[in-house]
């Protein structure tokens, strides 16, 4: 399991940029990233490009779920891709006072009206190799059934949210 601090994550590659995190909603805490400056851009195996200059990265970390929410923007702010970490835990770090979530592998993906399940032999691994238990385990396919039901049915709220609200 990987302790994902909303400050750090995802930008390996990025030179400059400039960070955002809000506390104030009941629900989730948010972080927006804009992408300033970095020296080639990150593109997935589809050829899709996630990351460049100008790009933004919105992260939704809910209070009361097991899972976090990733969004690509390009330069114009139109979505690239959700990206939704299954978590253990999601809450805010004692010592960095900085909004984490536990990841536990699994992982599910939306790009171009595509939903896709990574990582699931990631999981098997963890669970095999006791670095996470069964319940963990457990915990993460039945979140994951739920995020799949969630999409299918247009219910999950946080891809709902206005995420120009949250641009810098």
């Amino acid at each position: 399991m990987r302790k994902k601090l909303l400050s750090k994550t995802y930008l390996r590659d990025v030179d400059k940029y400039r960070l955002k995190i809000w506390f104030d909603n009941d629900d989730y805490y948010i972080a927006s990233k804009r992408i300033e400056y970095m020296e080639k851009p990150f593109i997935i195996s589809s050829g899709k490009c996630l990351m460049n200059n100008g790009y933004s990265i919105i992260e939704v970390v809910p209070k009361y779920e097991n899972y976090s929410m990733r969004v690509y923007l390009d330069d114009q702010n139109n979505v690239l891709q959700y990206y939704f970490d299954v978590s253990l835990e999601n809450g805010v770090d004692s010592e960095t006072k900085i909004p984490f979530y536990d990841d536990l592998y699994l992982d599910v993906t939306i790009t171009d009206g595509k939903v896709t399940v990574l990582d699931e032999d990631e999981l098997v691994e963890a669970l095999n190799s006791e670095t996470i238990s069964i319940d963990a385990y457990n915990l993460a396919v039945k979140v994951k059934e739920k995020l799949l039901s969630e999409i299918k049915n247009g219910t999950n709220k946080y891809l709902n949210i206005n995420l120009t609200d949250y641009l810098i």
